[in-house]
């Protein structure tokens, strides 16, 4: 068997095991719930208002967007992502099979990485049918839509920006192998990062773009503020393209630290068990 098959079977294995867990299918419940809820409070707005009036400056073709953003604008889906990484790893020492799969003829690397691409491609399943749902709900309410063919390339956008947080879980979900411990310490530096971000971004600038929360959150809105033209009359400010940028590495700089981390916490433990 090669690594990579190895590194499949594993995968698999987290995607069954995760789930299984019906708080993700809850969240993901809740999370097309806002999104309905989004569109048919925009709708109500737009039969009220007289004919050919937009809805809050937003033309209606481009209702999509908004449809697919308020999945993720609201923190359901990167709290799927912590509760998703949050018990990947830690799960595993908590129940003591991590005993029994580290035993296998699979290297901890490969383990790492096939837990860590279960995870991540389940959440990128969920994500995907909020972009579908998103854009379905739009075409129902409001008729055809405007660049719908940039919409794989928001789905794609929404992936990029989970990472941060995932990567965070995922982290703690290894370092102290608990997994209350490693939802709650993500969760808290989600909702930290989210209040202190405004204050940094009023008393300092730019170096409020340092923290995790304005990346994750900032890279959609910008990379379809330039891909598509019309968006900076519609709703939504002109790009600034150094910032998507900066937004775009800034996540990769923090997910790929966190994922070291991770392996460097499995490589270096002796006994496969539950931190003290």
């Amino acid at each position: 068997m090669s690594a990579l098959t190895r590194v499949g079977v594993i995968a698999g294995y987290e995607w069954r095991r995760a789930l299984a867990k019906k708080k993700v299918l809850a969240l993901v419940i809740l999370a097309i719930a806002f999104q309905t809820l989004l569109i048919v409070g925009f709708y109500e707005v737009y039969r009220s208002t007289p004919a050919g009036t937009t809805v809050f400056g937003i033309s209606n073709d481009f209702m999509w967007i908004y449809a697919v953003l308020g999945g993720l604008g609201l923190f359901v889906v990167q709290l799927i992502a912590i509760i998703v990484a949050g018990g990947s790893m830690s799960e595993e020492y908590e129940h003591g099979t991590a005993d029994i799969l580290l035993s296998k003829p699979i290297s901890r690397i490969e383990y790492l990485f096939g837990k860590f691409l279960g995870g991540f491609s389940l959440l990128a399943m969920v994500e995907a049918l909020i972009t579908f749902v998103g854009v379905v709900l739009s075409i129902g309410f409001f008729g055809a839509q405007s660049d719908l063919q940039f919409a794989p390339l928001m789905f794609l956008a929404i992936v990029y920006s989970s990472l941060i947080f995932f990567c965070l879980s995922f982290m703690f979900s290894e370092v102290f192998r608990g997994t209350t411990v490693a939802m709650l310490l993500a969760f808290a530096v989600y909702i930290a990062s989210s209040v202190i971000t405004p204050i940094l971004s009023y008393l300092y600038g730019t170096v409020a773009r340092a923290t995790p929360i304005w990346a994750a959150s900032s890279l959609t809105g910008l990379l379809m503020s330039e891909v598509i033209t019309p968006l900076s009359s519609n709703g939504l400010p002109a790009v600034d393209t150094e910032a998507l940028y900066e937004a775009a590495l800034i996540i990769a700089v923090y997910a790929v630290v966190f994922i070291i981390i991770a392996a460097l916490r499995l490589l270096k433990s002796d006994v496969t068990k539950k931190a003290d």
